[in-house]
């Protein structure tokens, strides 16, 4: 095979796995047929990956025994020993991760292929550190303050806040989830501090539907590095928000904010040809038919009834996706010829 049908290829396949937009795809031409050129792949030494596992065993050692201390012990503490403790334990890992991005020359040369290890298990202690920020100022918050919801949603943010710091400084899929984590935390316990009656889980699951969509835009505008992890964690959020309401009084918003969900997610894999998307789609439309048919028929339906509509809604939703990943393939092939024309 030549390099230019190589390099054709390997963008195809970076954009058929969601990695990259297809309008880009003529900027990647060039890009990968050097690195396939110059040979850039870069293998990391079985030293350095058993210093890896090594990092984390100890780090899990550490863990579980400070779990066991802790367990037995941390009712006897006061206060401010706890909060302490907590302290402490974030400093270390927090010293601990800039130890390690010392190692590798900075906090630059730690997001070069070859550093991926380094990478990897800075984020992982600076996203652990985050986890005993929030906690350490929750427990400080709740002893000071008289609105427990409040003192939550603070102590979330202040977590959010950390594992975002840590995320610029280590950009992994860990980091990403700490944050998601620590976003969803914030956003019931923020609700209870606005309510005394609370708000009730509708405004509970558009707001986590909210959140889906802000992590999808901050994803298709590359603010995060790992766009596929960034795509699947922002349509597993959309659709999880989408579904809360199901528990409320009028369920009905429950299966609209799920159609709804699946058609933007059609719509936003036609442009990017992402299977994250496709997925979502396909889901949220076999989730949100039988529920609207359920609802509007009182449940009377029954089981059999509900079972038989998912299953063909189920078939639908996947030749739908058939279908658009058809003319998604379509449109890419005919593009460049289509621009050469014009």
């Amino acid at each position: 095979m030549s390099t230019q049908s190589t390099t054709r290829a390997v963008v195809t396949a970076l954009i058929e796995a969601g990695l990259l937009d297809p309008s880009r795809a003529g900027e990647a031409d060039p890009v990968v047929a050097g690195a396939l050129e110059h040979g850039t792949e870069v293998a990391v030494p079985l030293r350095r990956r058993m210093a890896e596992i090594a990092g984390y065993v100890g780090g899990a050692f550490v863990v579980g025994a400070a779990v066991l201390f802790l367990g037995t012990t941390w009712t006897d503490l006061s206060l401010g020993q706890q909060v302490g403790l907590l302290l402490v334990t974030a400093l270390v890992l927090v010293a601990a991760g800039f130890v390690v991005v010392g190692t590798a020359g900075g906090a630059r040369a730690l997001r070069q292929p070859e550093e991926a290890v380094r990478n990897r298990l800075t984020s992982v202690l600076l996203t652990a550190a985050a986890g005993c920020l929030s906690f350490a100022v929750g427990l400080w918050l709740l002893d000071v303050m008289s609105n427990e919801e409040l003192a939550v949603m603070l102590a979330a943010l202040a977590g959010l806040a950390a594992a975002l710091l840590g995320y610029l400084v280590a950009p992994t899929t860990v980091g990403q989830l700490g944050s998601a984590a620590a976003a969803f935390a914030a956003i019931p316990s923020g609700l209870g501090a606005l309510s005394s009656g609370g708000l009730g889980e509708a405004w509970f699951g558009v707001l986590v539907l909210a959140l889906g969509v802000l992590w999808l835009l901050a994803a298709e505008r590359g603010w995060w590095r790992e766009l596929l992890s960034a795509r699947i964690i922002g349509c597993g959020l959309a659709f999880f928000g989408a579904q809360l309401p199901l528990g409320a009084v009028e369920p009905w918003g429950a299966y609209v904010l799920t159609a709804a969900v699946g058609v933007a997610a059609f719509a936003a894999y036609l442009r990017t040809r992402a299977w994250p998307y496709l997925a979502t789609g396909v889901v949220a439309v076999t989730v949100a038919v039988p529920e609207a048919l359920s609802d509007w028929t009182s449940g009377s339906l029954g089981a059999a009834g509900i079972l038989l509509v998912t299953g063909v809604t189920l078939l639908v939703a996947a030749l739908l996706g058939l279908r658009l990943r058809q003319e998604a393939h379509e449109q890419h092939r005919n593009g460049p010829h289509h621009h050469a024309m014009t």
